[in-house]
């Protein structure tokens, strides 16, 4: 499996930089997530950069092969855990101050990472996903709550909800862009959080052309990219 892989070469380069602090910050950090996941948990805190400077390896050569180890972390969580977006303790602390008790529908939720914690909470959330995603980066759902088989506009027409939170859309299609549109039509006047890469990784070209943004500096404070995908939390009108 590509975790065990992974966590048994992590262990071999915490011992090979046991003398270099710097080094087994992001060597630890990336084995507790994996641990942490396992166990269908979180880490504490937002996870550091896990790549190395240039300037970095050229000053230690074995930090060549860590970094490119490191470089696959994001896939290994993907293939192994069905965790493409990775939240935190901290941050999802702070999500839940925001929401301040109102209802929550969680669309695309996937395995439902972001809604199992805000009900750990107490919150009163839908989780909706069409689960059109497995046997793609990974075989089968692992869910860390109850997700209901329910696609994204179908959910938004036919639930009650004061929060919508979107995570990591899919650049492929324009399903985001269907659900603003219809949020827009029924004048929804709560908050559409959406976690995403502007122009890069995550949503469509149609969404980042036509949404009105906002950039919380609450709801990103503890809400920091680990690697070469800068995604961030936005506000959406």
């Amino acid at each position: 499996m590509l975790q065990m892989t992974m966590k048994i070469k992590l262990e071999q380069y915490a011992q090979q930089f046991s003398d270099s602090p710097d080094t087994l910050v992001k060597i630890n950090a990336a084995r507790k997530t994996l641990q942490s996941l396992a166990q269908h948990t979180l880490p504490d805190h937002p996870l550091p950069q896990l790549s190395f400077s240039s300037q970095d390896i050229l000053s230690d050569l074995r930090l060549m092969p860590l970094d490119d180890l490191l470089s696959e972390f994001r896939q290994t969580i993907i293939k192994s855990f069905g965790v493409w977006h990775l939240p935190n303790k901290l941050w999802l602390s702070d999500l839940n101050q925001f929401i301040d008790g109102r209802r929550v529908l969680e669309i695309m939720a996937g395995n439902g990472v972001i809604s199992s914690q805000l009900r750990l909470s107490g919150n009163n959330v839908i989780a909706t996903d069409n689960f059109d995603w497995h046997g793609q980066d990974i075989q089968h759902p692992d869910l860390w709550t109850e997700v209901s088989c329910l696609d994204a506009l179908k959910a938004i027409k036919t639930m009650a909800y004061d929060v919508v939170i979107l995570s990591w859309a899919p650049d492929t299609d324009e399903t985001d862009w269907q659900v603003l549109q219809t949020l827009r039509a029924l004048h929804f006047n709560g908050d559409f959080i959406v976690i995403g890469e502007k122009n890069g990784a995550t949503n469509s070209q149609l969404f980042w052309q036509n949404a009105k943004l906002l950039h919380p500096k609450k709801l990103n404070q503890y809400h920091q990219p680990f690697d070469f995908i800068s995604d961030q939390v936005w506000l959406v009108q």
